[in-house]
């Protein structure tokens, strides 16, 4: 998956994304963290853009979330359809651990 952030502007690309249920549960993800986040995706680079007021995200507070991301990274890479359980499944992960802390605004 490819990531490319700077404040205010955070956009990530992969053909996973093409998955509905996928897409849909990354996004969910998105608008917890930031519920001001404009979020948009485009089919033909499968690529979600979410812009956000700077100072609405402390992102020294997403740090705990890395390992996560990382547990769920090598099934994103060598994704197929065997795998969208797993990888929901981690998505899933990410939300609960997001709305047990609810500090990241």
């Amino acid at each position: 998956m490819e990531y490319r952030f700077f404040p205010g502007r955070l956009r990530f690309r992969d053909h996973i994304l093409r998955d509905k249920d996928i897409r849909d549960a990354a996004i969910e993800v998105v608008k917890i963290i930031c519920p001001s986040a404009e979020i948009t995706y485009t089919e033909a680079t499968s690529g979600i853009l979410a812009t956000y007021p700077v100072n609405s995200i402390d992102v020294e507070k997403l740090k705990p979330l890395l390992p996560l991301l990382l547990e769920i990274e090598p099934k994103i890479r060598f994704y197929n359809q065997s795998k969208k359980e797993a990888v929901l499944a981690g998505i899933e992960k990410i939300k609960v651990k997001v709305k047990a802390e609810n500090k990241y605004l």
